[in-house]
């Protein structure tokens, strides 16, 4: 087990003294639980529903499609999915987030769900869109990103949609803010390293699949991550 998947299972969950109609407080929990609860003040809540539109939006999903997510956490995007009426399914490799995914949706709210690496993403199911919200840095190396991103492809029948990728162009603006803030990044993130993607990796296999790709900056208040990440959009041709 990876020191960060060591992490991922050591989250804790708020979630029983919520109102599960409540959906503002539901939101921010699972995203806290994601990870999204570090550095700065937090990301509003307005901030994280313009995000799901965006990504709706980005996803070019038909009206009651379906949609799947790699690395779905304790399933924040796919509970605000299904709430608009979309088919929803999820991987993630933390027995602790997939436990929690499984207690916010109801039998039959998932479409398919499973504790795997994103690897081994099964893939009998096809979806209208599939996408990965901040995953795609804690991966080994390219060469998994790729395999991936491969499998991304053969599971869905229209888009792939990454979002939160770390840009290679500012990893050392990166690493100066967390200096900056955290005077002992280094030895607290020691063996949890991050992997910074040059846009060259994704524009080679769109090239390769004949595949439309766009990237666009990553705007949402509040998330000092902003500034060193960007998205990634690929979209078959028709």
């Amino acid at each position: 087990m990876n020191s960060w998947k060591k992490i991922w299972n050591k989250r804790g969950s708020r979630l029983a003294g919520i109102d599960r109609a409540d959906k503002r407080s539901m939101l921010l929990e699972l995203k806290r639980i994601n990870g999204f609860d570090v550095t700065g003040g937090g990301i509003p809540y307005a901030s994280l529903l313009k995000q799901y539109e965006e990504t709706k939006a980005a996803l070019r999903l038909p009206a009651g499609g379906s949609v799947f997510e790699v690395g779905c956490g304790a399933g924040a995007n796919l509970w605000l999915f299904r709430l608009d009426g979309f088919s929803v399914g999820g991987i993630d490799y933390s027995e602790k987030m997939v436990s929690i995914l499984h207690d916010i949706f109801t039998e039959g709210e998932l479409r398919e769900s499973a504790c795997v690496e994103a690897k081994d993403m099964p893939l009998e199911e096809k979806y209208d869109g599939v996408f990965a919200n901040s995953v795609f840095s804690y991966f080994s190396d390219e060469a998994y990103a790729e395999i991936v991103l491969e499998r991304m492809l053969e599971k869905t029948r229209g888009s792939i949609v990454l979002l939160d990728v770390h840009d290679a162009e500012k990893k050392e603006a990166f690493l100066r803010y967390r200096r900056e803030i955290e005077p002992d990044y280094d030895e607290h993130y020691e063996g949890l390293g991050k992997i910074f993607f040059e846009k060259a990796f994704f524009e080679r296999f769109a090239a390769k699949h004949g595949l439309d790709i766009f990237f666009h900056t990553f705007d949402l208040e509040g998330y000092w991550n902003a500034p060193f990440v960007y998205h990634v959009f690929f979209y078959r041709r028709k």
